[in-house]
């Protein structure tokens, strides 16, 4: 058994204290020492600025380091044992993370683009005999530009998306192919043919539905249903996006401009963290049950 999981939980908060203390120290080192090389290259000190560029260099390795350490810590004395009491044949990769087929495969209706994904703490389990994968997500949008000082062409990226994912498979085809998006005006602009109007007029305030077939959302979004999920919105901490795919798998994104397992600025209080866990997972799982029993949201088998 690992040392680490016969840490009290005294010994494991003074530990993940520790770890949060050296990376935050690490993080103002080397974000202090970049900028102060920038300044200094751009003045023409460029013996001192080579001096902060290496303490930059070093203390960006010790941050990864800490950082690293931490997050083990964590999965192997909390996450874990969380992810266990919520899931059933749990497999859980702090630092992977949903395949790019995954993530691209949802057609997710989103008021950006993105050309690049990230991620972490990357689960797959069974949730009640339903089979699911969860992680945390980055979106990105990336673009080039020529540089004509240095003749050469230049990538940059903006995050677009920091937030958790979720798949769920029903295993069962569904009713129809529809996906839930934040009501934005861009949004609106750009599907103003394939927007389906739902009864629930406060509903359509917040929430734009985008299917194919108008009979179709009528099926899976039955009254009670958008009841939940506008409920769920408003408790998820940030904007939510759906995808119901036709094939049986349900996609959820929020974004929440955060990490899932994280500890935060918060105290390094275990009950504490596992009680915060646990409502994070909760908060899936609750909309898998609500959705599992809704009978209209499979397709009916018709008899031959």
């Amino acid at each position: 058994m690992d040392e680490k999981q016969k840490l009290t939980n005294e010994q494991l908060e003074a530990e993940l204290g520790s770890r949060r203390s050296k990376a935050t120290l690490a993080k103002i080192v080397t974000y202090g020492s970049g900028a102060a090389t920038m300044l200094l290259f751009g003045i023409g000190l460029t013996p001192v600025a080579i001096i902060c560029l290496l303490i930059a260099l070093v203390s960006g390795y010790q941050l990864s380091k800490q950082t690293e350490v931490l997050k083990k810590t964590l999965s192997d004395n909390v996450v874990s044992s969380v992810l266990d009491e919520v899931f059933e044949r749990v497999e859980y990769d702090p630092f992977g993370r949903l395949s790019d087929e995954l993530v691209n495969g949802a057609g997710m209706v989103f008021p950006f683009s993105y050309e690049r994904v990230r991620g972490s703490d990357h689960i797959k389990a069974v949730y009640k005999g339903l089979n699911l994968e969860l992680s945390d997500v980055e979106l990105y949008h990336v673009t080039d530009s020529y540089n004509e000082e240095r003749s050469e062409w230049e990538e940059s990226e903006k995050k677009a998306f920091q937030g958790q994912w979720l798949v769920c498979d029903f295993g069962k085809t569904l009713s129809g192919e529809v996906r839930l998006s934040e009501n934005t005006k861009a949004l609106r602009k750009q599907h103003k043919n394939d927007r389906i109007e739902m009864e629930n007029p406060v509903f359509n305030d917040h929430i734009i539905v985008i299917a194919e077939n108008a009979q179709e959302a009528y099926y899976v979004l039955t009254p009670h249903m958008m009841d939940y999920i506008l409920t769920a919105a408003g408790r998820s901490g940030g904007e939510v996006y759906m995808s119901f795919l036709r094939g049986g798998k349900l996609h959820i994104a929020v974004k929440t401009g955060r990490d899932f397992f994280e500890l935060g600025r918060n105290s390094a209080n275990i009950d504490s963290l596992r009680q915060k866990f646990l409502g994070e997972l909760r908060w899936f799982t609750d909309i898998i049950d609500t959705l599992r029993v809704e009978d209209t949201l499979y397709k009916k088998e018709t008899s031959a």
